[in-house]
């Protein structure tokens, strides 16, 4: 049995490496979002609640351009930072549950639609009552970019009766002045 040579075996490294790369998948980075903002809103969960856009998840989750608009939008929060801070929380409701009160959310869905937009479904109105309008699902479309070899989530556009609303990557620029 002959050796295999050096060209060969960098060859099957590259293509592993390559393979892999590409079969991330695009749903990891808006399940663990969805999620973390899932628990904050659990009635059964003790604890504070979960921190979505934490420095963490910034940098590991989402792309550089959303974490640089959510750091210049922090610099110009909707509402005065406390006592020596000098950032603040740049939204003055939760972008994820889309509103400032909600329910724990129900039945969440999330949908590989192609070509890195992934669609979060979920019900979080039940709470508030009963009939048709508390039956409709909060979705969130997220466009989700390879960057340094894996997938991050470059933007989250709500819909709005049935329309993709507006990009809030875009909103925190504006609000962060860049």
């Amino acid at each position: 049995m002959q050796p295999l040579s050096a060209a060969f075996v960098l060859g099957l490294f590259f293509a592993s490496v390559a393979s892999g790369s590409a079969s991330a998948d695009v749903t990891e980075p808006v399940r663990e979002i969805v999620e973390a903002a899932a628990r904050s809103w659990d009635d059964t969960i003790d604890g504070p609640s979960e921190d979505v856009f934490s420095e963490d998840r910034l940098a590991r989750l989402f792309s550089r351009d959303f974490a640089r608009a959510f750091e210049a939008a922090s610099k110009n929060p909707p509402f005065d930072p406390p006592e020596g801070e000098t950032t603040g929380y740049p939204f003055d409701y939760d972008p994820i549950a889309q509103g400032q009160d909600g329910c724990p959310f129900e039945n969440i869905r999330i949908e590989d639609d192609g070509e890195g937009q992934v669609t979060a479904l979920f019900n979080n109105r039940r709470c508030f009552g009963e009939g048709a309008e508390y039956d409709v699902d909060t979705v969130l479309i997220f466009h989700v970019v390879d960057e340094g070899e894996r997938s991050v989530i470059d933007d989250i556009y709500p819909v709005v009766d049935g329309q993709s609303g507006t990009s809030i990557k875009q909103d925190l620029k504006v609000q962060g002045g860049i």
